[in-house]
């Protein structure tokens, strides 16, 4: 009897150390398999993190691309219209530096304002006879230089020619000498030919003379003398020697 008591001891202790075998085993088995799920959302979570930092990476990228694209469209957009501003200027200039190196010769015809003017023929002249006596310069040594021209009035009322006193876009002449010496028109009054002060009527010409007085330096030299006529800020230009 007593020999079967220790046999059934025996046998309650195996099962007992199998028992706590089996459950140390188990918690071990469960406590491995919870660190693997662990590591498996951590490793998990950090892809979708460097995911989501490629992702914002790329975007940002995508988004400096667009601004750079559209800052040099509009780089090229303003370079455009400053071209095109700077190509409009240099074609204004370049249209009035035209109009003011124009000269024409004498037997052309060029407009200005409602006018329109030819320059026939120059004379230097010692004195300009008139119906009655004659026209002779104040100072000793000088004399005229004698213009002739046609002027048509293209406008809608009648105009004077060269007006005693001008006004606005009144006609006015003067001769330049050399390197911009000017003189100014002598008033011959009571010469019929004289064109000061002639009026024009519409779509009419009248032909006459333009006395300037000037001195033995000018008259006597072969440089370059010109005619020009202004209205307002417009200029036309003749090279009459």
């Amino acid at each position: 009897m007593k020999k079967k008591s220790l046999v059934l001891a025996g046998l309650i202790v195996c099962l007992a150390f199998s028992a706590c075998s089996s459950g140390k085993s188990e918690g071990t088995k469960g406590d491995d398999k919870a660190a693997e799920d662990t590591q498996q959302t951590e490793a998990d979570a950090g892809s979708e993190e460097e995911g989501q930092e490629e992702a914002d990476a790329a975007n940002g990228e995508e988004s400096e691309a667009a601004e750079d694209t559209q800052d040099e469209s509009d780089k090229k957009d303003e370079a455009g219209d400053g071209e095109e501003a700077d190509g409009g200027e240099e074609a204004d200039n370049e249209e009035e530096e035209q109009k003011e190196e124009t000269v024409y010769n004498i037997g052309e015809t060029a407009a200005l304002k409602d006018w329109e003017i030819t320059v026939t023929d120059m004379k230097i002249a010692e004195s300009i006879a008139a119906d009655y006596g004659s026209f002779s310069p104040n100072d000793e040594g000088n004399k005229y230089v004698q213009v002739f021209v046609t002027a048509t009035n293209n406008g809608k009322q009648a105009e004077d020619f060269l007006p005693i006193v001008g006004m606005g876009d009144d006609v006015n002449a003067k001769v330049v000498f050399g390197d911009g010496y000017e003189f100014v028109s002598t008033n011959l009054l009571g010469y019929g030919n004289d064109m000061h002060g002639s009026k024009v009527n519409p779509l009419s010409s009248q032909s006459g003379e333009i006395a300037f007085e000037v001195p033995e330096a000018v008259h006597a030299s072969e440089d370059e003398l010109q005619i020009h006529f202004l209205a307002g800020n417009d200029v036309i230009k003749f090279k009459i020697r």
